[in-house]
């Protein structure tokens, strides 16, 4: 069972150092079929370093799913988490937790996403 997670065709795939305005779209998918989380009890996104220290854990309620069997999850990356974050590459997983346990995508790997430099950014 290979369990991915890759940003959706409408979803930025970067954002510029201190912009809090952001969500990433990213979707779920079990050998290639949407893994629907409208069962999930918990959603969470974890942002790592590159060298997979845990940086933050961005909650997201299963209710704020608009289409949850289509395992596309929203991932706002507020102010919060943006203070966290300086230019550069960042692993992203996703933990789900369900009536089947605490499911982590992708399988192997992660999901990369980039913050880039910004004027003015510190």
């Amino acid at each position: 069972m290979a369990k991915d997670l890759n940003l959706t065709d409408y979803s930025p795939t970067s954002v510029k150092a201190g912009d809090t305005s952001t969500t990433f779209l990213m979707q779920l998918t079990v050998d290639g079929n949407s893994y629907d989380v409208s069962q999930a009890t918990a959603l969470s996104i974890v942002i790592a370093d590159s060298n997979n220290k845990t940086i933050d854990s961005i909650n997201v309620t299963p209710s704020t799913v608009d289409t949850p069997e289509d395992g596309v999850i929203p991932v706002p990356f507020n102010a919060d988490i943006m203070d966290k974050l300086t230019a550069g590459s960042y692993n992203v997983e996703a933990h789900v937790t369900d009536a089947n346990g605490i499911n982590i995508f992708p399988s192997e790997g992660f999901l990369s996403i980039t913050v880039n430099e910004s004027l003015g950014s510190e």
